[in-house]
């Protein structure tokens, strides 16, 4: 998943996944939310055996990556 906005600090791409964390905005901008999306979605993605993490696009916004393993069906 991508969005077009500033990004997150570097500092805080390991954080935004702990509930109730949420980025401090030094722009003069209130920040919205809980923080509680991206901890649900890690914790979902993890009880599942995949992964989840964030990266900085190059050319501005965030970009959420979620790999989950393949099974057969039963």
């Amino acid at each position: 998943v991508r969005d077009y906005g500033r990004g997150v600090p570097e500092k805080a791409l390991l954080e935004i996944f702990q509930p109730f964390y949420r980025v401090e905005d030094d722009r003069d901008r209130k920040t919205g939310g809980t923080g509680l999306g991206l901890a649900i979605a890690a914790r979902a993605v993890r009880l599942h055996g995949g992964t989840i993490s964030a990266n900085n696009a190059m050319d501005g916004g965030l970009v959420v990556s979620v790999r989950l393993p393949l099974t057969d069906a039963l």
